[in-house]
């Protein structure tokens, strides 16, 4: 529906100044090892399952002009259908669209719009897929621009969002949210066109859940234990705070490096965390045709009631059917096949690390080879 939806806003824009239309395909197949994406461990009764998965994807963006503003939508599905294993929950549809409207006000470096982002996973081969979700979300913007030459922006949004998890609704939530976004071009070099930006980003959302929060009912002696929790009267309310720092460099190679710090601040027991990332990424041509990318993730949990609750579920960003939030290394080798299309393919492997509870273990792998197709 949603991406039906962003199709119809295409075919509007584009009778009044169309601009470029971009269609993007891709299909594969992959190995995953722990396609359920469970944790195990001495205490855990769960077991890895490895099944082939096949992919199949598509995306299209269009942009233009609209009554003196500019625009751009986009609609998108991917599908993970898991070949084996007997896990029919694993296979899932992601629905995706987005759509974004910006205006000049006149001739000051100000402008102001709209957007509206939406997601919706549905289940395959099973009635209620593993970990589908639905999320929306619409913004109010302000584009604050510096001089032409020094290329320092400010983004500011507002507005609202929810979320819905289809497997559990106590994990449904809605409120506001905002953002604010510098970008600070550092310097830049005419020569070979090297440059390096600076982008920092503070985000923030109230969630208010469907469900209680709970509270600890252990002896004040006692080890927390799930089994000793408590509904309370009052309904779940969680402070989620974003602060990340990136360092991109664009040259002979384009590499980055970034810092994101999440802080959830939960009146819920046991749902309050504090989250380190440090990313790092470079993409470079290679001999043969080749570019090659390389993404690096480092990831430290610190749970604040020294006891961790639902991980997949409560931490998970939840904006597609890839998301993991662990430790982890992708490799990725690309070839230009023709102007359209390319080949592919894809390694990686998550774990945990540094985390507060490391009773359990989480380990996964994948390889993935496709091609895909761009007009």
């Amino acid at each position: 529906m949603m991406a039906r939806a962003v199709t119809l806003l295409v075919l509007a824009a584009g009778t009044a100044n169309a601009g470029p239309t971009t269609v993007t395909a891709e299909g594969g197949a992959e190995t995953d090892t722990n396609v359920e994406r469970v944790d195990t461990g001495p205490a855990i009764e769960s077991e890895r399952t490895t099944a082939p998965v096949i992919r199949l994807g598509a995306r299209v963006d269009h942009r233009g002009k609209l009554s003196g503003g500019t625009y751009a939508v986009a609609a998108s599905a991917l599908a993970r259908l898991v070949a084996g294993g007997d896990v029919p929950r694993e296979s899932v549809t992601l629905l995706a669209g987005d759509a974004r409207y910006i205006h000049a006000l006149g001739a000051r470096p100000v402008s102001a719009g709209l957007s509206f982002a939406g997601a919706d996973a549905l289940p395959v081969a099973s009635d209620l897929g593993a970990r589908t979700f639905r999320t929306a979300g619409a913004n109010a913007i302000l584009i604050l621009r510096g001089e032409a030459a020094a290329g320092r922006t400010l983004t500011l949004t507002a507005g609202l969002r929810m979320f819905q998890y289809k497997p559990n609704p106590q994990f449904d939530w809605f409120g506001p949210a905002a953002t604010a976004r510098l970008d600070l071009p550092l310097w830049h070099t005419e020569e070979d066109e090297s440059s390096l930006e600076l982008s920092a980003t503070f985000g923030f959302e109230a969630r208010a859940y469907e469900s209680a929060a709970l509270a600890s009912a252990c002896a004040p002696d006692a080890e927390p234990s799930p089994d000793c929790f408590a509904a309370t009267t009052q309904a779940r309310h969680d402070r989620f705070q974003r602060a990340s720092i990136d360092l991109t460099y664009t040259g002979p190679i384009v590499a980055a490096v970034g810092y994101l710090l999440t802080v959830i601040d939960s009146n819920s027991f046991g749902q309050s965390i504090v989250r380190h990332r440090i990313q790092a990424a470079a993409t470079i041509g290679l001999p043969a045709k080749l570019i090659g990318s390389v993404l690096a993730t480092l990831q430290i949990d610190q749970y604040f009631d020294g006891l961790l609750l639902q991980k997949d579920l409560q931490f998970q960003e939840f904006t597609s059917l890839d998301d993991v939030n662990r430790s982890s290394v992708q490799l990725r080798v690309a070839r230009t096949l023709s102007d359209a299309w390319s080949a592919e393919a894809r390694a990686a492997l998550w774990r945990d690390f540094g985390s507060d509870t490391m009773f359990t273990s989480y380990r996964r792998e994948l390889v993935y080879l496709g091609v895909v197709f761009s007009h």
